[in-house]
């Protein structure tokens, strides 16, 4: 049995009560209950924007946590250790909502019993509710990565309330290579093709390491060349037998 789906104006409701909750007893509800909000996306999207108040494992891959396990076995950093499975509301959500219903139904066979998930998942939300109660952009799989939730909302309800965009957001992502505040929330591949890691970098890191994201990376012996902007790198995989590519 999955989890049980609120639609966007539901879900709000519910983050909303929460804040107005005693800050003493944050994430306690009225009748004592407590409320757990769970990001299951990967650390990439949740760098440039996530719900106000939720948690996520500290992994590169969701997939990589104790997500699911026993909690003899689970990490003491996993969100979900130690949580009280009857008296706790856990609401999850993805980018389009499948993810969550994969690992909802993972966690009512461990036993956890109150389990919601955001219907359609934070696009359908942005395009019905705007930027309310969420902050930063929205990472999306296509050579734009990273979207205002105006533009969501622009998409959505005609009258949807929105005031986000990059210059007003209410929350910076960080540099993966000095933690610095950046203020464009938009990622790039790691120069280095037998790294290609997708990350955030400030235009510092980006001239000192050439496009790499770290000083190891610098010193691999393929490269592709620095590019200007935000462009985007061709597939990794037209550059892998290309003998021009080689650390400059």
């Amino acid at each position: 049995m999955r989890a049980s789906p609120l639609t966007p104006s539901e879900w709000r409701e519910k983050l909303e009560a929460r804040k107005r909750l005693d800050s003493e007893a944050a994430g306690d509800t009225s009748e004592g209950r407590k409320l757990l909000l769970l990001d299951v996306r990967n650390d990439y999207e949740w760098d440039i924007g996530h719900f106000e108040g939720a948690k996520r494992p500290n992994v590169d891959c969701f997939r990589s946590t104790s997500f699911g396990l026993s909690e003899q076995e689970m990490d003491s950093t996993d969100p979900l250790h130690g949580v009280d499975k009857e008296k706790t509301d856990i609401l999850m959500y993805c980018t389009g909502g499948i993810r969550c219903d994969v690992y909802s139904t993972i966690l009512r066979e461990k036993g956890f019993g109150n389990l919601y998930t955001l219907k359609g998942g934070v696009s359908n939300y942005l395009k019905s509710q705007g930027s309310a109660e969420w902050v930063g952009n929205l990472f999306v799989f296509d050579d734009r990565l990273s979207l205002p939730p105006a533009k969501f909302a622009e998409a959505g309800e005609e009258g949807c309330a929105d005031n986000g965009d990059l210059s007003s957001s209410r929350w910076l992502g960080r540099c993966y290579v000095c933690g610095s505040e950046v203020e464009e929330l938009r990622h790039r591949n790691c120069a280095s093709i037998d790294c290609n890691r997708l990350y955030l970098c400030c235009g510092g890191c980006l001239e000192e390491l050439r496009g790499c994201c770290c000083s190891e990376c610098r010193g691999a012996p393929r490269l592709r060349p620095l590019l200007p902007g935000h462009q985007r790198y061709d597939k990794w995989h037209l550059y892998r037998d290309d003998a021009s590519v080689i650390s400059s």
